[in-house]
């Protein structure tokens, strides 16, 4: 029976919509009823929270009736107001750095509170996996981001709040395209596939968190070594990124407004050569290359297009809109939110944007003293238009720097109007119908870059829904049972339009109009069930844990296409509307399962020698019988020293803590089906005659392969100092991946693809150091904090014969990146040179060990290359190291501070030890423009030892092949985010009936210091090989916002 596929799109896509439609009316229908909760109050208590030393009030103090959910929070002045349940009752006070007090009411109604500084600051709670654990018993390594580092300097991203705050942690921006996800590696890059770390929200394992709201997020939390990891065994090889939303208080509704609007503008452009440059340039390659001029310079340039100028969008708009409602009881608390985030791009505007509509709920009730339960709810609507950012030259920004500047924006000369290929061609259009230029000169995939944006017409939506239900029953003092069901529920539409267009007289070019649409489905579910027990005997403290998790993923996709479609409205074009009579429609789906065991024994005496054991076992679908289930065990052990009675008094030493740590976990995303062969339908075969379509085997099965495992040691040193002001911490670290996926090579004359085995092994060891100093100066509290970590990457074992892996590749020049044993992943591989041959008595005296010429081809001007395995021979074979693009060091520098209403804050990034292959120029084609550093050429001896003379299209000499030429040093220390903030009087706000109303600036990206000069030194790659490469990147933006919070 034949299956009519937009049919099969309607109704795919009407099913999304219902249960989008049920889950938004759930949604709204359980935060009016959260919203409407009002509390019982019976005893009114006021006061003022102050800090003993200074005398100074402290905003930000929690305050609770003891025992109950009932609190709230001190203002701007330390000041707070609650009601309690009776006059009799306690109050208990506490904030991160100072010793929790609890008071009696006694029934007074004025209680003022001198708040002492914390002992030590390993007394604050982290979260570790399935629990929290206090810091001064953590035996691995977390880092944790706050929600008020979070708040400091707004970002726009979740992995965006990682940057410059957490050792070890490198986020890299792929790109200022709005909505694309940065990179992240935790220790280095583990494997030479997905290197991506495990997200865990709300105890939910998520694919991906850009449907997060970062105003929804109350902390962060990066399990770094393997002993903390381990609990999440087969997943945690990549390390683990922890994140808690946040959640209501007891106490009265509070109602928070909080938005920005901002703009946005590129940091940096390069200078190109302007349309006289221009032609003087290319008539000096055409001599070079022994071709006759084609430029008049004794003629003005009709035009003299800057393409930069006008690709590059002014004062691109963004802003942020979103209101908070939290409080609760002593049964229960909730916390609701909505936001609204819209990014147009600073290359194409609305044709490059990032559009996120976000809805939450959270509940927690208190049934009786056993049992409790809650719910953590997301809804999540994005809308994201893109063009090209790095991947590839035909890009808008590429084509931007390749063009030639005398090709104008517009043809409106009648003339040319009138002959080819504007005359014989579908040229493309903007909205008033004027006809875009179209280049003569430049070839390939440059093109004119308006007009390329003017046929982007591509868009994607995604409906998500993040939720999980919980019980929790403690059945007696210290034995907890808890259960969770969770949901990732995504829906993504895209939907694309090609319309006629002519571009160029080489490609690009389409002569009939088409449509597609195409649907994914994922799904996952997880069912967690764990029993814990913590016991205290005396000074010997226990806690037990054991668990199940069961989880399976779905994934469905349908795609259609057709031609002939008779509108020009890409807006308004459907599936339906195509006239072609040949349908295109197809569908696959992928499922994978997971099964597991865990536990995790913990054990400290007097918080000064601690244990933990954690051991894991996984069974995944994504393996094949002989290799389905892996374990995964970690052991970490910590000493407080200065606790004991022989350790030495030191001045203003407060503590000094030792950690170490083993373990090892697995990595199982390799995708599915891997361990069997998989069918292809589209093989042709010929009988006789005729070609037929057949299907066979597409690769030969390995059903032994298993997860990548990665095994980490850990050594520490955790110290606070000057009364708990300064904290420091130093980790040293050892990760090995072994069991790294590769294709094995097998003879060409088989005709299956080749198996993939785990023959592979990658090592990263480095430092780690992180020093935060805090202090409150006569009214004036601030903070400063610095981070720096090194690590050297390195391939111990590839499992080929060849002993190498091939990387990304660089136009027709070739391979540009490579892998091989004793070197790191992905380093720049090509050609080493030694100046400019500055004369011909040069080029004959460039010889090899047999006396000969290495470059006879060369001439005064072309790049010397250097003979580096020393054969007398200048061959591919000499080859080696050019780069690294990975950073040896990767640090950040954080401070804030805040004086009576006005606070301040400041986060610099960067990296050293890294280098950037420079590819954005196209030199394969002619007439392309290039940067004006090429009038620094040279054009006669002694004029210049670095940039060599100019050939159209290269020479016999091969001055452009890949070599070190293009290789810049890519360390940059980047002024990311600045903040200048006001809190409006106690007194203002008393009359508008709220609590707290704050306005602020701030600068994004505002300065970048580097050597690179290209347009943007933080270069990203989502394939491990691509790293470092600039192909014509996405600039990010420097960002202007204005922005405000209230709360009443």
């Amino acid at each position: 029976m034949a299956v009519n596929p937009v049919k099969q799109v309607i109704h795919f896509n009407l099913n999304k919509l219902m249960i989008t439609k049920f889950y938004k009316t759930m949604f709204l229908l359980v935060l009016l009823f959260t919203a409407g909760m009002l509390q019982a109050q019976n005893h009114a208590v006021t006061g003022t929270v102050t800090d003993k030393d200074t005398g100074q009030g402290i905003p930000g103090v929690t305050v609770i009736e003891s025992g109950t959910f009932k609190g709230t929070i001190t203002d701007i002045e330390g000041k707070f107001s609650l009601m309690m349940s009776g006059p009799n009752t306690i109050l208990e006070v506490s904030f991160i750095g100072y010793q929790t007090q609890k008071i009696p009411v006694n029934n007074r109604s004025l209680i003022n509170v001198i708040l002492d500084v914390e002992v030590t600051h390993l007394s604050e709670l982290v979260v570790i996996g399935y629990g929290t654990q206090k810091k001064k018993v953590v035996t691995g390594a977390i880092a944790t981001v706050g929600a008020d580092e979070i708040s400091s300097t707004p970002v726009l991203r979740i992995e965006q709040a990682m940057q410059g705050r957490t050792a070890g942690v490198q986020v890299t921006n792929l790109s200022g395209q709005p909505g694309e996800a940065p990179t992240i590696r935790i220790r280095g890059t583990g494997t030479t596939g997905n290197s991506d770390p495990l997200y865990i929200v709300d105890g939910i394992a998520v694919g991906g968190i850009d449907y997060l709201n970062p105003g929804d997020i109350e902390s962060i939390d990066v399990l770094k070594d393997a002993a903390s990891a381990a609990i999440y065994g087969a997943r945690a090889a990549n390390g683990v990124v922890l994140i808690t939303t946040k959640g209501g208080k007891a106490g009265k509704m509070n109602i928070t407004y909080s938005g920005y609007t901002g703009f946005q503008n590129v940091a940096r452009k390069i200078d190109m050569l302007d349309a006289e440059q221009y032609m003087m340039i290319m008539n000096e390659g055409l001599r070079n290359k022994g071709k006759p001029e084609v430029f008049d310079l004794n003629e003005i340039p009709k035009y003299n297009t800057d393409w930069q100028e006008l690709l590059f969008v002014k004062n691109a708009p963004m802003q942020n809109h979103e209101v908070s409602i939290t409080g609760g009881n002593e049964k229960t608390t909730y916390a609701s939110s909505m936001s609204y985030f819209s990014q147009q791009g600073i290359i194409g505007g609305d044709k490059s944007q990032f559009d996120r509509i976000t809805a939450r709920l959270n509940t927690k009730s208190q049934v009786n003293k056993v049992f409790s339960f809650g719910n953590n709810l997301s809804y999540t609507h994005i809308t994201r238009r893109g063009i090209g950012s790095n991947e590839s030259f035909n890009g808008a920004f590429s084509s931007a720097l390749n063009m030639d500047p005398l090709t104008p924006l517009f043809q409106e000369d009648p003339d040319i109007l009138a002959q080819p290929p504007y005359s014989n061609n579908p040229v493309v259009r903007d909205k008033f119908g004027r006809v875009y230029g179209i280049s003569t000169l430049v070839g390939g995939e440059v093109i004119n870059p308006i007009a390329l944006l003017e046929i982007q017409t591509a868009e994607t939506r995604v409906d998500k829904i993040v939720g999980s239900i919980f019980g929790e029953a403690e059945i007696l003092k210290g034995l907890k049972v808890n259960t969770s069901l969770g949901i990732d529920l995504a829906y993504v539409l895209n939907d694309g339009y090609r319309p006629l267009y002519y571009l160029n007289d080489a490609q690009l070019n389409i002569d009939e109009t088409s449509v597609n649409k195409q649907i994914d489905r994922y799904f996952t579910w997880q069912w967690e069930n764990t029993i814990s027990y913590s016991k205290q005997i005396g000074d010997h403290n226990f806690s037990v844990l054991g668990g199940t998790t069961a989880s399976k993923y779905n994934f469905e996709n349908l795609y259609g296409f057709n031609a002939k479609v008779p509108l020009t409205d890409p807006d308004n074009v459907y599936l339906n509307m195509a006239t072609d009579t040949v349908w295109v429609a197809n569908g696959r789906a992928s499922h994978s399962a997971l099964a597991s065991t865990f536990g995790r024994i913990t054990y400290d005496f007097k918080s000064k020698y601690a244990f933990t054991g954690i051991l894991r076992r996984d069974g995944s679908s994504k393996f094949g019988a002989n290799n389905r289930y892996g374990i995964f065990p970690s052991l970490g052990v910590s000493w407080v020293a200065s606790d004991e009675a022989f350790f030495p008094e030191i001045k203003n030493i407060d503590q000094v803590k030792f950690r170490a740590s083993w373990g090892i976990n697995g990595n199982q995303e390799i995708g599915d089906y891997q361990f069997v062969s998989l069918i292809d339908k589209t093989r042709g075969y010929i009988f006789g005659n005729g070609r037929y379509t057949g299907a066979s085997p597409l690769s030969i099965e390995n059903a032994d392969i298993h997860w990548e495992e990665s095994e980490q040691i850990d050594i520490a040193l955790d110290l606070a100092a000057f009364n708990n002001r300064l904290i420091a911490t130093v980790d040293y670290y050892v990760k090995t991946t072994k069991g790294l996926l590769e294709t094995i090579p097998i003879p060409g004359h088989v005709g299956n693809s080749p198996p993939v085995a785990n023959v592979g092994s990658v090592q990263n060891r480095g430092v780690e150091l992180g020093v935060n100093w805090r202090h409150m100066l006569k009214g004036l509290r601030y903070n400063v904090g610095l981070n720096a970590s090194y690590n050297k990457n390195e391939m111990t074992v590839i499992g080929n014969e060849e002993g190498m892996l091939t990387g990304a590749n660089w136009s027709i020049a070739g391979m540009v990146t490579r892998t091989e044993v004793g070197l790191p992943i992905a380093y720049f591989y090509g050609y080493k040179t030694d100046g400019i041959f500055q004369n011909q008595t040069e080029v004959f005296q460039h010889i090899g060990v047999t006396g000969n010429v290495l470059q006879p081809n060369a001439g005064p001007g072309d790049v010397r290359f250097v003979d580096v395995n020393n054969d007398g021979v200048l061959s591919p074979d000499d080859r080696t190291m050019i780069g690294n693009p990975t950073p040896d060091w990767t640090f950040g520098f954080n401070a804030s501070a805040d004086y009576k209403r006005f606070d301040f804050a400041i986060l610099l990034t960067g990296v050293y030890g890294n280098e950037i292959f420079n590819g954005s120029q196209r030199q394969d084609l002619g007439f392309t423009n290039r940067p004006a550093t090429i009038l620094d050429r040279w054009t006669g001896e002694g004029t210049s030892n670095t940039v060599p003379r100019f050939v159209m299209q290269d020479n016999l000499n091969l001055n452009y092949r890949v070599s070190d030429l293009y290789i810049e040093d890519g360390s940059y220390l980047r002024l990311k985010n600045i903040q200048f903030g006001y809190t409006l009087p106690e007194g203002i706000l008393k009359r508008m009936g709220a609590s707290v109303w704050r306005f602020y600036i701030s600068a994004e990206n505002l300065l970048t210091l580097t050597k690179y000069t290209g347009a943007d030194p933080e270069i990203g790659a989502r394939s491990s090989f691509d790293i470092g490469i600039d192909r014509g990147i996405y600039p990010q933006a420097r960002t202007w916002r204005v922005g405000t919070s209230i709360t009443f």
